[in-house]
């Protein structure tokens, strides 16, 4: 593909990654002055059959209509174009330049070793909230991203913030199969294992299962373990973590509810999580004031009791006015 201009306007510089649902690509937008970078990804349906492809088409234009709804996110990606072209489809997205997460959770040094990267509950907090923020839009417009992970999270160069890649609902245009009586009867599984909970194995996903990828990925910041990695309760199927890591219980119920196994006993969307997380900084921003408060309580009466304890001749005299003198 390197080399090839797609749609008479896209031309192909360089390979980004494939997947199950096609490749990725970096091109120059000739259509523009400066020919910026643009991201275009390849989608191939896995049937040639003419209803297959007018089934994946009507998907295909679907989902092209809510990304361009959702790019109106400074945090999510906008979509420039979507096109057809010898019975492939092709989305063209913003580039952005940065660095996705996977560099942040491991540490390659220069002997080629990789080790794991235990973050600190404060940073922990900061990113968690980074992510719920363009979450929320994502569920305000009852979409459910269904693949967060390391790798799907952009650190933007420009600002620091975090920016939500490749929504798993589009991969699901190159996974229909079909039957004779028109009918899809099933979609290859879009997501990962240990990010993806219960329901969405089984094939559906609600909003809350975002919430619980978002929650595996706190999990994995604070541990260093990997999500696939955590025990589960052999009875209740919980994620068995609190004995690995040691933070405020408030910060250690949000986080347990977020994983929950069933969909129901977790945050219904990212509002809700957000709002949690911004109630918990708040109640310790309020609490750390209250200390200060006391301490300078502390400070002030005690030296107004050691000023009194002074002796008369060491005492400032308050009706001591210093004369000045003054010299020509």
């Amino acid at each position: 593909m390197i080399g090839q201009t797609l749609g008479g306007r896209y031309h192909i510089v360089e390979f980004l990654g494939k997947g199950g649902f096609g490749e990725t690509w970096l091109a120059e937008d000739l259509h523009l002055p400066n020919k910026p970078l643009q991201v275009v990804k390849q989608l191939k349906p896995y049937s040639n059959d003419p209803s297959v492809m007018q089934i994946a088409r009507n998907l295909f234009n679907r989902e092209a209509e809510i990304l361009y709804k959702l790019g109106n996110h400074n945090q999510i990606p906008q979509l420039f174009a979507h096109f057809e072209d010898n019975q492939e489809f092709y989305l063209v997205q913003e580039y952005i330049k940065g660095h996705d997460l996977t560099q942040e959770f491991f540490t390659i040094h220069p002997n080629n070793q990789i080790t794991k990267v235990n973050w600190d509950e404060d940073n922990m907090l900061k990113l968690l909230e980074q992510i719920l923020e363009p979450l929320s839009f994502v569920h305000q417009n009852n979409v459910i991203h269904r693949d967060i992970k390391p790798s799907n999270l952009m650190r933007r160069d420009s600002d620091g913030k975090i920016v939500l890649i490749d929504f798993g609902a589009v991969k699901q245009i190159s996974t229909q199969i079909k039957n004779h009586q028109n009918q899809i009867t099933s979609t290859v599984l879009v997501g990962t294992p240990g990010y993806m909970p219960p329901e969405q194995e089984a094939g559906y996903p609600k909003l809350s299962s975002d919430i619980y990828a978002v929650g595996m990925l706190g999990l994995q910041a604070l541990t260093g373990v990997e999500p696939h990695e955590f025990p589960h309760d052999p009875d209740t199927l919980e994620v068995i973590w609190q004995d690995k890591v040691s933070i405020s219980p408030k910060l250690k119920a949000i986080l347990d509810k977020m994983v929950r196994h069933h969909h129901s006993q977790r945050y219904p969307s990212a509002k809700e999580a957000l709002n949690a997380f911004k109630f918990k900084r708040n109640k310790t921003f309020k609490f750390q004031f209250v200390i200060a408060l006391i301490t300078f309580a502390i400070v002030t009466i005690s030296m107004t009791a050691r000023f009194n304890n002074l002796s008369p001749k060491h005492r400032p005299d308050p009706r001591f006015v210093p004369r000045q003198i003054w010299q020509w």
